[in-house]
């Protein structure tokens, strides 16, 4: 799975877009493999794959499983150049002290927070706690499940980094990707969309 993705990131860089960041979804059971970290670093050398340019996502029952084992793995992909977020952030069991200690870079808010974010006072206030938590820490966070302008609007105000969901594109197969990244005007309309619910 790792070498097709790294193949699709260089098929990106080809059509000049070699800045994009793939994410991948990394499983325990990848995990488990003790050469799991190793096949990743072969497989980058060999893709000539440089730093920044893959993130790793978990959720927090997988960082909790197994947890020294998955702690090493976490801060050999960190050494390769690989960011580690956190998935579903909010719905699992990881304390601040387990998060504060790895080497996470990204905590990604969970749908159910930010689906009610504009109707429910609790929620807001746990996603605010949660976009400051990752400031103080020097991490970034992304909100998911945006699909109206107002949830948008309220993350902006509140300082979330990037911002994904239905209100901006459903999920994409690779080839619709390359689709969408090929249209000239593709950047200018992504910034006009922003600019307007802003």
């Amino acid at each position: 799975m790792v070498h097709q993705d790294c193949k699709d990131l260089n098929e990106l860089a080809l059509k000049g877009f070699d800045e994009v960041q793939l994410a991948v979804n990394v499983s325990f059971k990848q995990f488990q493999d003790k050469n799991f970290v190793q096949t990743v670093a072969n497989i980058m050398q060999k893709m000539d794959i440089h730093e920044g340019r893959l993130e790793f996502e978990l959720t927090e029952t997988t960082m909790m499983i197994e947890g020294q084992a998955v702690d090493q793995s976490l801060r050999r992909l960190s050494e390769l150049g690989i960011d580690i977020s956190l998935d579903d952030f909010g719905t699992g069991y990881s304390s601040f002290a387990h998060i504060q200690r790895l080497p996470i870079s990204v905590l990604k808010i969970d749908r159910s927070f930010v689906g009610s974010v504009t109707t429910n006072e609790d929620d807001a206030t746990i996603v605010k706690a949660i976009i400051n938590l990752a400031h103080s820490l020097n991490m970034q966070v992304i909100a998911e499940g945006a699909e109206t302008a107002e949830q948008v609007s309220f993350l902006g105000k509140n300082r979330c980094d990037p911002v994904q969901g239905f209100l901006f594109s459903k999920p994409l197969t690779f080839t619709d990707i390359k689709a969408l990244l090929g249209q000239e005007d593709f950047v200018d309309r992504r910034i006009q969309s922003v600019l307007a619910l802003g």
